[in-house]
């Protein structure tokens, strides 16, 4: 936008307070400045400030303040997961597969652990990674977000240090912080092996990274996944995705299908159901479920807590200006001080971790995917990458699930 005013298109940029525009007062000036040469003002729409020498002090208060409480919050928060890290206790970062949380600590899940050893185990054992994949997802098993698995899921389990019994946040990095999952011996051949692999010729790596629909694309007669491949002819190279078990067997009915065909094809029909009426109940479903994650138990219970000790402050503030004990009243506000700036510190931490996203913003976003070019490889990537569940091909019809909609 600031690049686009130097087009003189338009006059004035209006936000809705100054803090939108920027929360840092270096960036802000310099911003302001190359607007000003391009005759464009900032206007804020809550802020009423006139350009006299009184406005212009008045502005720059406002930025310095939201500068401020952004560094503040951000420096409160820092401290208090750093605090939180020392003591080996959960910072929200999420929780690996086979592990759990009990009274802010990770503990072993009897139920997941025994996936974790089960991937260690098949890796060593001379499976690949595609058909870990396919023995995973084949039999339901989730990944600890409740998705099915692809190479980078299985790729992060495989190089977790966490499963040696390894607190990590950030640097800091406590042995013994965690309960230890995997063997030291296993969890070392699996890197070596991993490092092995990785040296793999780059030019495979490339071929599959080409094929859009990998990972989402499955035969619908025997359920394995369909995986590109080339071939050359006279006229150059030809790419298709074939069904892993027509390649490997031959006893699968499923005829290989052009890869620019299947492609164009999940792309059209994509782009058709995002009308006007399906952006909207997408941007409002959304917006909803933001609300009630963000409406959670332990975010009412900080908010209650921080309440309770505003009131318990006001009470021992009257008690000390009834001239009670001067000394102990003393020490219970600062007491009760300490405790606030905690909770503040957790609540700040609850709310970052659930972000609120409004139905203008979804609408918005939704509607540059109704109106992107198909041909080009970065929105075909993402429209796949956001909106495609999986995709089941038969040889005269598919099956598309979408993320956006149920079943």
């Amino acid at each position: 936008m600031i690049a686009d005013s130097a087009k003189r298109q338009f006059q004035v940029i209006i936000v809705y307070q100054l803090d939108r525009f920027s929360r840092n007062r270096y960036d802000s000036a310099v911003n302001k400045q190359k607007l000003k040469k391009n005759g464009v003002k900032v206007l804020s729409a809550r802020e009423n400030i006139t350009e006299d020498a009184s406005g212009i002090l008045l502005e720059s208060v406002l930025e310095g303040m939201s500068e401020y409480f952004s560094t503040e919050l951000s420096q409160k928060v820092k401290r208090g997961m750093a605090l939180t890290a020392q003591k080996c206790e959960f910072t929200g970062s999420g929780v690996p597969l086979g592990y759990k949380i009990e009274d802010k600590k990770f503990v072993v899940d009897s139920e997941t652990a025994p996936i974790v050893k089960r991937i260690f185990e098949l890796y060593l054992g001379g499976q690949t990674m595609a058909e870990i994949i396919r023995y995973l997802n084949g039999n339901g098993i989730k990944t600890s977000f409740g998705n099915a698995y692809n190479k980078s899921s299985i790729r992060r389990i495989l190089e977790n240090r966490r499963y040696l019994g390894i607190y990590k946040y950030n640097d800091i990095e406590i042995p013994g912080g965690v309960p230890q999952i995997i063997d030291d011996k296993v969890f070392a051949d699996a890197q070596v092996l991993l490092e092995k692999n990785k040296k793999a010729p780059a030019r495979l790596k490339a071929l599959s990274e080409n094929y859009l629909l990998t990972t989402y694309l499955y035969c619908g007669h025997c359920g394995s996944p369909m995986t590109g491949e080339s071939g050359h002819g006279r006229g150059g190279i030809y790419q298709y995705y074939k069904c892993n078990t027509a390649r490997k067997r031959g006893d699968c009915k499923m005829k290989p299908v052009k890869k620019s065909y299947i492609e164009d094809k999940v792309i059209e029909e994509t782009v058709k159901i995002l009308t006007p009426k399906k952006i909207d109940e997408l941007a409002r479903s959304i917006e909803e479920h933001c609300e009630k994650e963000r409406n959670t138990d332990n975010l009412k219970r900080l908010q209650k807590l921080i309440r309770e000790n505003e009131k318990a402050t006001d009470n021992l503030i009257k008690a000390l200006e009834a001239g009670q004990v001067i000394e102990v009243i003393g020490a219970q506000i600062a007491k009760r001080q300490t405790e606030k700036a905690d909770l503040e510190t957790q609540l700040s931490m609850e709310k970052i971790q659930r972000p609120i996203l409004k139905y203008d913003q979804l609408k918005f976003f939704f509607e540059l995917f109704a109106k992107g070019d198909p041909g080009d490889i970065h929105y075909r990537k993402a429209l796949v990458d956001i909106f495609i569940a999986r995709v089941e091909l038969f040889n005269d019809h598919m099956i598309l699930y979408y993320n956006a909609s149920d079943g």
